[in-house]
C-alpha cells in the first residue's frame, strides 16, 4: 500500500520489449512461416551460373582426303603459220602471240568417283624456253581457259588450226606470270596454277587451253620432251567420302 514502509513496497509495472528476429514461428494451421528479410539478398552473378559450352571436333569424319596424279591423255598444239599441222605439241607445249601457237591438253577424269568432293586442283607446267619478239618486255602473262565440252573424246594428232576444237562458251580458269631472264630461262622452271573451278566430276574428263597475247614464244615440255618426264600434269586433291555417306546422299 501506498503508506506502508515508506511507500518503498509499492506495486510496480514492469515492461519488456523484445527484438523480432527470423526465426520461424510454428502456425498450427499454416505451418512454418518465415520473417521477410530487409537485408541485402546474395545472388549469384549471370555469369556464374551461365553454362558453358564445350565444341569437339569428331577424330572421324568418314572421309578420306588422298591426292590423284593425273597424265595428260591428249595434247596438241595449234599452229597458224601452220594450219594444217596435227602433229604440233609433243615436244613443245607452245603459246605465242594471240592465235600463232595455242595449245591444249586433255585430262581424263573417270578414275575419281563422282561421289568425292574436289579439295583442290593444280596444273603443273614445266616452261623450258622463251622467245620473246621485244627486249624491252620480260614479264609475259599466259591464260589457262577451260572448254565446255570438256567430256569430249578428242586425241593427240587430230586438233589443228584448220580442225579446232570448239571454243564456244570457253571460261577463263586462271593466268599466271612469265618472267624471262636475259638468256630467255625464266626466273623459275615449273609453275603450279590452280584449276580448282574447271574440275566437274560429273564429267568424263577435262581440257584446257593455253594461249598468251604477248609477243613472245614459250615452249613447255611436251610429252616427247626429255623422255616425257616434265609433261603437264595434274593433281585433284579430293574428299573420298565413305560407303555410308554414299548411301545417305
Amino acid at each position: 500500500f501506498v503508506g506502508w514502509n515508506g511507500g518503498e513496497a509499492l506495486p510496480q509495472l514492469v515492461v519488456t520489449s523484445h527484438e523480432p528476429t527470423n526465426e520461424p514461428t510454428t502456425n498450427p494451421t499454416k505451418g512454418p512461416t518465415k520473417f521477410p528479410s530487409r537485408g541485402p539478398t546474395d545472388v549469384p552473378s549471370v555469369s556464374a551460373i551461365s553454362p558453358t559450352l564445350s565444341m569437339t571436333t569428331p577424330k572421324h569424319t568418314g572421309s578420306v582426303i588422298s591426292e590423284i596424279d593425273i597424265e595428260p591423255s591428249a595434247m596438241a598444239t595449234t599452229k597458224y603459220s601452220s594450219p594444217d599441222a596435227k602433229n604440233e605439241g609433243l615436244l613443245n607445249f607452245s603459246v605465242e602471240n594471240g592465235e600463232e601457237r595455242v595449245s591444249f591438253v586433255r585430262y581424263d577424269l573417270s578414275s575419281i568417283s563422282p561421289m568425292d568432293v574436289v579439295g583442290s586442283a593444280t596444273l603443273h607446267l614445266y616452261l623450258v624456253r622463251g622467245i620473246p619478239d621485244s627486249v624491252s618486255e620480260t614479264v609475259f602473262n599466259v591464260s589457262v581457259h577451260s572448254l565446255p565440252q570438256s567430256s569430249e573424246d578428242w586425241s593427240t594428232g587430230s586438233v589443228s588450226y584448220n580442225e579446232p576444237l570448239e571454243l564456244e562458251g570457253e571460261s577463263l580458269v586462271e593466268s599466271f606470270e612469265v618472267v624471262l631472264l636475259d638468256d630467255g630461262s625464266a626466273e623459275k622452271n615449273m609453275f603450279a596454277v590452280g584449276v580448282t573451278s574447271a574440275i566437274d566430276l560429273s564429267q568424263n574428263a577435262v581440257t584446257f587451253k593455253l594461249s598468251t597475247d604477248s609477243d613472245v614464244r614459250l615452249d613447255f615440255a611436251g610429252s616427247q620432251w626429255n623422255g616425257g618426264d616434265e609433261t603437264p600434269w595434274l593433281r585433284v586433291a579430293v574428299s573420298e567420302t565413305s560407303y555410308s555417306q554414299r548411301l545417305r546422299t
